[in-house]
């Protein structure tokens, strides 16, 4: 559960993400990797994430901000212990032959927790101080893999 203050800022904080807006900064806290899976239709893929962060919420601050099932796309809060909100988002399409390819990429939101009262408007003010996630987001990503419970899934690229 996250505090009442970092629920009301935190879509505020996702839409502005001015953690990501300098390239040579961003690299430090976010994280993007192509997947592909085969045998399965992006569907079902966005039906595995789904069901991956319900296993995770039960262990960590992380829920699911949008489902576009038409567009095969998720977008996920997660909070760390200080309630920093980095954001992930999947997007799954169909394979050049077969199966189905995905882009994820999870980041980092901003310099400043989102408890903190108008942190949306000093992360926006200080967009340009770099900051380290210590690998979390990579982390991250990694975990919601492994929910996932997919039978094959090969990393097919990585950048990080």
């Amino acid at each position: 559960m996250v505090c009442i203050l970092s629920a009301a800022q935190s879509t505020l904080q996702a839409t502005l993400r001015p953690a990501i807006w300098l390239p040579g900064i961003r690299s430090l806290h976010s994280c993007s990797e192509r997947w592909e899976i085969t045998e399965l239709t992006p569907a079902i893929c966005v039906q595995k994430v789904v069901d991956a962060i319900a296993r995770l919420a039960e262990k960590e601050k992380i829920f699911l901000h949008k489902v576009d099932r038409e567009r095969n796309i998720v977008q996920i809060f997660s909070y760390t212990k200080a309630e920093w909100l980095d954001i992930v988002e999947i997007e799954f399409y169909p394979g050049q032959f077969s199966g189905t390819e995905g882009k994820a990429r999870s980041f980092s939101s901003g310099l400043l927790p989102v408890w903190v009262p108008l942190s949306f408007v000093f992360n926006t003010i200080f967009f340009f101080v770099p900051f380290y996630d210590n690998q979390f987001n990579k982390k991250r990503l990694a975990r919601i893999k492994e929910a996932m419970h997919l039978d094959r899934l090969d990393q097919v690229e990585q950048q990080t």
